[in-house]
């Protein structure tokens, strides 16, 4: 919950960042949904807008926002699991792939990266059934 550090630790810390290593995408969570909302004083500066497991208007999302008097480009990025939680949990193999193409689809139409999350198991190995949807994702979609 980045608004917890207050602006002006967020702005060192990512100064800071910057500086150590400038080719680093940083990213406050802002959590916003659909991305038409962007609330600064939450989670400025960034560089990309956290719209957690949403998808933007059909109409695309909106990449530049006037944040204090200055045009800045905010990449959106949609994050999900490849299964229906964040973390490994027995059971919870991949969505059907017809649900993954789909959601990849929309991402691009939509003007949005994709996060999908994968997580390891307890010896931080991904499942091969993961792997396996994965391998056919990148299939589907011509990669």
């Amino acid at each position: 919950m980045p608004n917890l550090l207050g602006m002006g630790y967020r702005t060192f810390l990512y100064n800071r960042i910057a500086e150590l290593q400038p080719d680093t995408v940083i990213m406050m969570n802002s959590g916003i949904g659909k991305g038409q909302q962007y609330n600064m004083e939450y989670s400025w500066p960034s560089d990309l807008i956290a719209l957690e497991r949403h998808m933007p208007k059909e109409d695309g999302y909106e990449k530049w926002r006037d944040i204090n008097g200055k045009r800045h480009y905010l990449p959106g990025e949609a994050c999900d699991p490849i299964g229906k939680n964040w973390f490994l949990v027995p059971d919870d193999g991949p969505r059907p792939d017809e649900s993954l193409i789909h959601q990849y689809q929309d991402c691009r139409q939509r003007g949005v990266n994709l996060l999908l999350n994968v997580p390891p198991d307890t010896h931080g190995v991904i499942p091969d059934y993961h792997v396996s949807a994965l391998m056919r994702l990148r299939k589907a979609i011509g990669r």
